[in-house]
């Protein structure tokens, strides 16, 4: 045991899985994105979809200009290749638009088309809805939302 580092879990006693707090935050997430996807699916998006037009929309607020794939790749951490894939996936139905980047004629800017925001507004509806079901029965919320916020890197204020 290290001076000054809390133990989270005693290698002595440790016996299954269930004590790894790595395991179960993995299980855990899993449990919550195969819920989001289930109810994602009545308005049509997926989970992914669903990080990439609201990543679109904040990081606009944000930076005052459509985003690039690649900062929406770096914001979600989704692989820059996904994120492509699903840009064009949207781009075809209609729900945002990719234009060039002047000053990278490689580069791709997004903005949310009216369709784009109609659809994140209903996104973010059912998101909210599964996170109070998934999350019901967890220590008070900002307690959770701080201990998660560390160790994603978004520390909570």
């Amino acid at each position: 045991m290290a001076i000054g580092k809390k133990v989270i879990m005693d290698r002595q006693t440790y016996t299954s899985p269930s004590q790894s707090l790595g395991f179960l935050l993995h299980q855990a997430a899993i449990g919550w994105r195969r819920s989001l996807a289930r109810e994602l699916r009545h308005i049509g998006i997926t989970p992914v979809q669903f990080f990439i037009l609201g990543s679109t929309s904040r990081l606009t607020k944000q930076i005052g200009e459509g985003p690039t794939q690649k900062a929406i790749a770096e914001h979600t951490l989704i692989d820059n290749n996904v994120v492509s894939q699903v840009v064009r996936q949207l781009e075809k139905r209609g729900l945002l638009v990719r234009i060039r980047d002047d000053a990278d004629k490689r580069a791709y800017r997004l903005a949310l088309n009216d369709g784009g925001r109609l659809k994140l507004r209903q996104a973010i509806r059912v998101v909210y809805s599964v996170d109070e079901a998934f999350f019901a029965d967890v220590m008070p919320e900002s307690t959770f939302l701080h201990a998660i916020g560390g160790l994603s890197g978004h520390r909570m204020n």
